[in-house]
């Protein structure tokens, strides 16, 4: 049985999309009196029966960023949405002469019912509201292509940041060929860095103040906070060239709504780490956000927890799976036949059903939740999140730090890390270059998920190096975020202790290098597609030679002659139906649209966990 539990919030969102670059959705005032004119109630009780919860910012409850702080909490006030429509005709708006139309995707019957809900709703304020219906490739055309008034949509991020919520929705398009930021500064500063002031938002901890650079700016608004100075330089042409051929979520945000000093928040928010000032930034974007409300939050998912179950320790992470040899069987649990290889539902055999079959086993292609589902209980990655926690923790790396730029990440690989190949019954040690490896194949073969790794690392500028290349890297200073704080580091010994990893094995050192810097990059690899692989299992025979020409990854590019783009490439076809295994299970055999048996990896690098939590380790 599933019980919503309200506490135990989803990052999946249920929204309204205006297409502001349309009348009337170009009036912040029409937006907000449609806002006061949307039955929330209604949609949350009835239409969602109580698994979504009342949300108000484009950044969910926890998510990093998120704030109550500022925002407008609308609710269903049709006399307030009326009064402000009646202040709109007062200078000389008229609602009548304008047509709303409503569109969903054919089949979503929760969709349905909104729209119904809205047409009644906005009709009241003099609005003819209309709905359309289209199949899903015919609605995502006109969401692209902003070939609507009002879209209904729903999001579900590719990892935990909110990034993944403020450039899809939040960016106006706008690109820049400068932003900075000053932090602690004095009124006397608002002269010093800017030319005028544009944006004044009061965040908790910091008033921001968004302008383009300059001096001779005048601000004479709120000083009982720090005041957080983001200047910016505006690339016109490339603006330009985003909003004469808009797509949405590619070269604008999904309403369409190009709000430059908004936008400059946005791509700032994506450069800085300290962790302080980027969620002063984060939450400035927020706060102007809902309180112009191009999108009308409908709801935020709650989990529904498992209860009447024999499973026990069941948790809820937001955007991954759980690790099911996390979780037990209470030892009391009936003993049921699965049907299945004579397997039997005893406390030591774990079964799930599933809707469905996943694409793929190779983490280069799938991009569906089945798939990513596996890959969390087959792999492991550089970093992942425990338990429902939100913070990447260490895993194949022990470590990781930042050059001063931002641009170059680099990750410490622990030792004694093997892969296990259960179709012949062989293991391979994971070094540093399987783990550049298995990022740059992702990239490499271009394939649906590969826009996480190729979109953020140029992966063959990216290199493998020494632990005393490393240290005198280091030597010269790099900084580290870890747990919401910021270190700066000269030594090993330093970095290392950051992160309680003090003693453990090191195996080599990898230097991602970054288009740009971006501060979410951690999460970018906690996604399925950063499972890490052996290089030697996908190679075969062509890896001594791979290895070589790579100068043992540090030249990977040299990889391009044994590893091609697309679904014809040899590492694809052997990974697609044979997965080899560096997590806490492995494939140990499968009927496609019947059964997936995973079974414990007797190999596997963290198995000691198994000691701490069930006092059981098994043995090759």
């Amino acid at each position: 049985m599933l019980q919503p539990d309200p506490n135990k919030p989803r990052l999946t969102i249920q929204h309204i999309i205006f297409n502001t670059m349309r009348e009337p959705f170009n009036i912040t005032e029409v937006r907000q009196a449609l806002a006061y004119a949307t039955p929330y109630s209604v949609i949350l009780d009835q239409v969602f029966g109580g698994l979504y919860v009342p949300l108000y910012t484009i950044v969910p409850k926890g998510m990093f960023g998120y704030t109550e702080y500022g925002i407008i909490k609308y609710t269903y006030n049709l006399t307030k949405a009326r009064e402000i429509i009646n202040s709109l005709k007062a200078k000389g708006f008229d609602p009548t002469k304008y047509t709303i139309t409503i569109i969903y995707n054919t089949g979503n019957t929760a969709r349905a019912q909104i729209a119904a809900l809205l047409q009644n709703a906005w009709s009241q304020l003099g609005f003819k509201v209309l709905v359309e219906t289209y199949n899903w490739p015919q609605y995502l055309n006109k969401v692209d292509h902003f070939d609507f008034d009002v879209s209904l949509l729903g999001w579900i991020p590719d990892y935990l940041d909110a990034d993944n919520y403020l450039t899809p929705f939040v960016w106006g398009g706008a690109e820049f060929k400068e932003i900075n930021y000053y932090k602690d500064a004095t009124t006397a500063d608002v002269s010093k860095y800017l030319s005028k002031v544009e944006r004044v938002i009061d965040t908790p901890k910091y008033i921001v103040v968004v302008g383009p650079k300059g001096s001779g700016a005048s601000y004479t608004e709120a000083t009982n906070k720090p005041l957080l100075i983001i200047s910016y330089v505006l690339d016109e042409e490339a603006t330009k060239k985003n909003w004469e051929k808009p797509y949405a979520m590619v070269t604008i945000g999904a309403p369409g709504w190009k709000d430059v000093p908004v936008s400059a928040l946005v791509k700032l928010s994506k450069r800085v780490l300290d962790p302080e000032v980027r969620e002063a930034i984060i939450n400035a974007a927020v706060i102007v956000f809902n309180n112009e409300v191009p999108m009308i939050m409908l709801g935020q998912a709650i989990t529904g927890l498992n209860y009447g179950s024999w499973v026990k320790n069941m948790y809820y992470p937001l955007t991954t799976f759980a690790r099911y040899d996390l979780v037990y069987e209470d030892p009391n649990a009936p003993v049921v036949d699965t049907g299945v290889l004579g397997i039997k539902n005893d406390p030591e055999t774990m079964v799930l059903a599933y809707i469905g079959w996943p694409d793929t086993f190779d983490t280069a292609k799938s991009y569906e939740s089945f798939g990513w589902e596996i890959f969390q209980q087959i792999y492991s990655k550089l970093v992942d999140y425990e338990y429902e926690n939100i913070e990447p923790e260490p895993q194949i790396a022990i470590a990781w730090a930042f050059n001063e730029a931002g641009d170059e990440l680099y990750f410490v690989i622990r030792d004694g890390v093997v892969a296990y190949d259960p179709w012949n019954n062989k293991i391979y040690n994971i070094t540093a270059v399987d783990v550049l490896f298995s990022i740059w194949r992702v990239a490499r073969l271009n394939l649906d998920p590969s826009w996480l790794i190729s979109d953020f690392i140029d992966v063959n500028a990216s290199t493998v190096m020494s632990l005393d290349e490393f240290r005198q890297t280091l030597s010269k200073g790099l900084v580290t975020v870890y747990h919401g704080k910021e270190y700066k580091v000269n030594d090993l010994d330093s970095l290392l202790k950051v992160f309680g990893t003090s003693g453990v094995s090191i195996n080599g050192v990898v230097k991602f290098k970054l288009y740009s810097p971006y501060a979410p990059i951690l999460h970018i690899f906690t996604t399925g597609p950063a499972s890490i692989i052996s290089m030697q299992y996908a190679l075969g025979d062509n890896y001594e030679k791979a290895l070589k020409d790579s100068n043992y990854g540090r030249n990977p590019s040299a990889w391009a002659s044994y590893v091609i783009p697309g679904e014809d490439d040899s590492t694809f076809k052997l990974l697609k139906d044979k997965p080899i295994s560096t997590g806490p299970y492995y494939v140990a055999s499968y009927k496609e649209d019947t059964y997936i048996l995973l079974k414990i990896n007797p190999y596997y690098w963290n198995s000691d966990i198994w000691l701490k939590l069930y006092g059981y380790k098994p043995k090759p």
